[in-house]
């Protein structure tokens, strides 16, 4: 792994359970792994400066983002075996994950100590955008 520690995975499964559904094949985490950081730095890489932050000789740590890419690759790792449902715990942890995410790209959560993404001069470029909804589902005024 990259980013994550094994610790990190631990926190969320026991290892009993890791090497099970990974097959006691380290390669397995790894691809999750690397797909779950993807799909994180499409979230956030208008707000952070990924690159830096995900660089595989030295990243950047953040306990949230660990956390985050823990909760996803659990999630990934047991849907694998398609013949055991996924837990419910693990369900709700990976959603969870996934609003945690969701306010960090919208800007509503903000990850101090992280590298903000500059221009080609090396300018930082922070994003002061905020996304916002005003869908109405009852169809009320």
């Amino acid at each position: 792994m990259t980013y994550l520690e094994t610790e990190d995975l631990l926190e969320y499964m026991q290892e009993r359970f890791i090497d099970e559904n990974s097959q006691g094949d380290p390669k397995i985490i790894d691809d999750l792994e690397q797909t779950q950081i993807s799909i994180v730095k499409t979230y956030i890489g208008t707000r952070y400066n990924v690159n830096l932050i995900f660089n595989e000789i030295n990243p950047i740590a953040n306990e949230v983002l660990k956390s985050i890419i823990a909760r996803f690759l659990i999630y990934r790792l047991v849907k694998r075996n398609s013949a055991r449902k996924v837990p419910t715990d693990v369900k709700e942890d990976y959603d969870e994950a996934l609003a945690d995410l969701k306010d960090i790209s919208i800007g509503k959560t903000k990850l101090d100590g992280l590298p903000l993404p500059s221009d080609e001069n090396g300018n930082t470029i922070e994003s002061t955008s905020l996304w916002g909804n005003n869908t109405n589902k009852n169809f009320y005024i």
